[in-house]
């Protein structure tokens, strides 16, 4: 008797515990009809918030545009296979595995058969992708919280009012379709459809290769899942695994998907990766980056700014909860998106330290951010319930705190406009100017090098040398030598260059005027020259650094640490006329006439015809009242460049103050 006391004294606290968490829960049951109109508002809500980033960069800029130079280099490989058949980068002559997302590229070439508007085209895919990632999303998030349907609408909504989705979306890149394919893919394995796992998990290489972060954590996460079913079956006993005839279903198509991507890239160059993997860890490698500030700055800040800032506790709230129940030997579903975070962050932190431009390697955690975010505030609250023991309290603070964080990633997406349009904007005005600039004043038959291709390459009609390894994979291996400057240029002089675009920061060509100019701004002017084996002289990396270095020295009012820089940066390349010109400006700052006017006049004896050294030297000529020298300096230069009017008039002033006199 005693010992059946005891057996029905058990079910008790347990079934006390379950009603309360029921009691917790809110349903929120919704009819068909409803839930096709909620499908359907989430859907719209990104299109609109996309297209409304869209026409207000065209208010402001009056044309269209990208917020980044990589789209074009998708299109170019997507027009080229259109019209010529071949996944090359110049007509049918440069077949190479450039394009980092192939399939990205392939839709494209689709889009191609319908419009050639190359921005209507990226624009309807890059939102079309952002729309179809918002209803998996919702459809993941519904699948997680069965009984509380108003959580996943908004988990949705948070995630579809996201300002950087909605950024990269109308950005012409690949990221809104890398997106889908992983959170459709963790759809159907968290379903355990096994044929549509396998197919999605395949595609999402195609995507991007850095989806080896996510084919890890899917392996880890089934494995553990494996794991503690056999060592605490009761406890899993609700989560279905995969029979090994669907496993082995899965795997095989996955396989095969991933075979034929690596074949693509083999045939097209020779690597089962492409081009872009290597150049980029060749250019961005931890040798020359800190991981230490990877993780500060372009993780943890990332992650933490505005309107993230609201998420971080409850996100480490769901990561307390997922590694508790692991410890406990019960599996919880949302394992996955933390290894995935955590496998990508890795990834990139042990072998590119880099996250580009507006954390666009990080985007792909936002929605398994978002997703942990949404669980660990719900875990909260449940834990916040067994001590008010009030369900109406509990669920208003919930939904009130859920009201504030969409009204907050709103308002971040609403700021976020202004840094679209100005970021179109410095695309157009440096790229995209080049590039038309190439296409109207260069010959056909031209070959440009540059190291950024995307622009230049769709627009100039120019065949490209891609100095930065992505399009010519022979550059990858020197990208970080000391002397890539030389080995650069004798592969210009193999492949008959004509013209060179630069980006001052990357390499600077001096002793020779620039044939265009995107502009006078601090940061990142892109320069034009037409490439002379004999005289064109690129500046070795070190050296250039070092040269831009001292005028941030000289403007920090450092001066005499910028003279020891410059007089290093001498040393190491003393034909440069543009170093000379700098130590110049140094000592001017500080004053020193002899010495400026001593540094301009080495400048000019390098380069006669470097227009800033001559308008510095001659109006120093002046001031002191040494017209002849004045005017001999202005001559020589004008005998060269007849049609600068502003050399023009100011000879005709030196002429005037000699006549006043």
């Amino acid at each position: 008797m005693s010992k059946k006391k005891k057996t029905d004294k058990h079910p008790k606290p347990a079934a006390k515990a379950e009603s309360k968490k029921i009691e917790l829960e809110v349903s929120f049951p919704i009819k068909k009809n409803l839930k096709y109109l909620i499908i359907a508002i989430l859907a719209l809500l990104p299109a609109v918030l996309c297209y409304y980033y869209v026409t207000y960069a065209y208010s402001v800029n009056h044309e269209n545009g990208f917020t980044l130079d990589d789209p074009w280099i998708h299109l170019t490989f997507a027009k080229n296979l259109v019209e010529y058949g071949s996944f090359s980068y110049f007509k049918n002559e440069i077949v190479t595995a450039g394009s980092t997302s192939p399939i990205y590229t392939m839709i494209l070439a689709l889009g191609f058969l319908i419009t050639k508007n190359e921005m209507i085209l990226s624009y309807v895919l890059g939102i079309l992708f952002l729309v179809l990632a918002v209803f998996v999303f919702y459809k993941l998030s519904e699948h997680s919280f069965p009984k509380e349907n108003w959580l996943a609408i908004a988990a949705a909504l948070i995630f579809g009012l996201d300002g950087w989705m909605n950024f990269i979306a109308v950005s012409g890149m690949e990221t809104t379709m890398f997106i889908f394919l992983l959170l459709i893919c963790f759809y159907y394995y968290r379903k355990r459809k096994p044929l549509l796992f396998g197919f999605t998990l395949g595609l999402v290489f195609w995507g991007r290769p850095d989806a080896a972060a996510f084919i890890g954590a899917v392996v880890l996460d089934y494995l553990i899942f494996l794991y503690l079913k056999k060592k605490s079956p009761r406890q899993n006993d609700d989560i279905p695994a995969f029979s090994k005839s669907e496993l082995l279903k899965g795997i095989s198509i996955f396989l095969i998907i991933l075979a034929a991507y690596f074949a693509l890239n083999l045939y097209l160059s020779g690597s089962i990766l492409p081009n872009t993997y290597d150049a980029k860890l060749s250019y961005y490698s931890p040798e020359f980056r800190s991981r230490v500030d990877f993780l500060k700055n372009e993780v943890w800040l990332y992650f933490t700014d505005q309107a993230y800032l609201l998420l971080i506790i409850p996100f480490f709230i769901a990561v307390i909860k997922v590694l508790s129940d692991s410890a406990r030997m019960k599996y919880n579903r949302f394992l996955l998106p933390l290894i995935f975070i955590l496998a990508l962050v890795f990834m990139y932190w042990y072998k590119l330290p880099y996250a580009h431009r507006f954390g666009r390697y990080m985007m792909p955690i936002i929605p398994f951010y978002i997703f942990l975010f949404v669980y660990g505030t719900r875990e909260f609250y449940k834990y916040l319930y067994r001590y008010y023991n009030d369900r109406n309290i509990v669920n208003s603070l919930n939904y009130i705190f859920f009201i504030i964080v969409v009204i907050y990633f709103a308002s971040v997406y609403y700021q976020q406009r202004v840094l679209y349009a100005e970021q179109t904007h410095y695309i157009s005005i440096r790229q995209v100017a080049t590039a038309k600039w190439l296409r109207d004043h260069t010959p056909e038959g031209s070959i440009i090098a540059t190291h950024d291709v995307g622009a230049i390459g769709f627009y100039s009609n120019r065949k490209i040398l891609d100095v930065a390894g992505l399009i010519n994979p022979e550059f990858i291996k020197r990208l970080n030598d000391i002397d890539f400057s030389q080995f650069m240029t004798n592969e210009m002089k193999k492949y008959n260059v004509s013209y060179i675009a630069f980006l001052r920061e990357w390499y600077r060509v001096v002793n020779q005027n620039s044939l265009f100019t995107t502009g006078d701004s601090n940061i990142e002017i892109m320069d034009v020259y037409k490439f002379d084996p004999g005289k064109t002289h690129i500046l070795r990396r070190d050296v250039n650094s070092m040269n831009m270095y001292a005028v941030q020295m000289i403007q920090a009012r450092q001066t005499q640490q910028a003279i020891n820089l410059l007089n290093s940066s001498v040393s190491i390349d003393p034909g440069s006329s543009l170093t000379y010109y700098l130590l110049a400006y140094a000592y001017s700052s500080m004053g020193d006439n002899a010495n400026t006017e001593n540094y301009l006049k080495k400048a000019l004896d390098i380069f006669p015809d470097f227009r800033e050294a001559v308008f510095s030297l001659t109006n120093i000529y002046q001031k002191s009242n040494k017209i002849p020298e004045a005017r001999m300096y202005m001559e020589n230069y004008l005998n060269s460049n007849p049609s600068d009017t502003n050399a023009v008039n100011f000879l005709k002033s030196l002429s005037d103050t000699v006549r006043v006199k």
